[in-house]
């Protein structure tokens, strides 16, 4: 379709929008956010929900 985006009626603007998404996602190969990691790691702790609200709050890494 080689309409200008501004004359589409609504359901062909979403139509168009969901291919343009479709389309970066197969050329980035996304599929969403990522997993996190099933393990801690040095960039990634995991922890339960009753030791998270030991720790409090959010909690942000700064690296230098």
């Amino acid at each position: 379709m080689n309409k200008p985006f501004h004359l589409m009626t609504r359901a062909e603007q979403t139509a168009a929008r969901i291919a343009q998404n479709r389309a970066i996602a197969e050329k980035t190969g996304g599929s969403g956010s990522p997993k996190p990691p099933t393990n801690s790691d040095r960039d990634f702790t995991r922890v339960t929900p009753e030791d998270h609200t030991k720790i409090g709050g959010v909690i942000r890494k700064i690296n230098p």
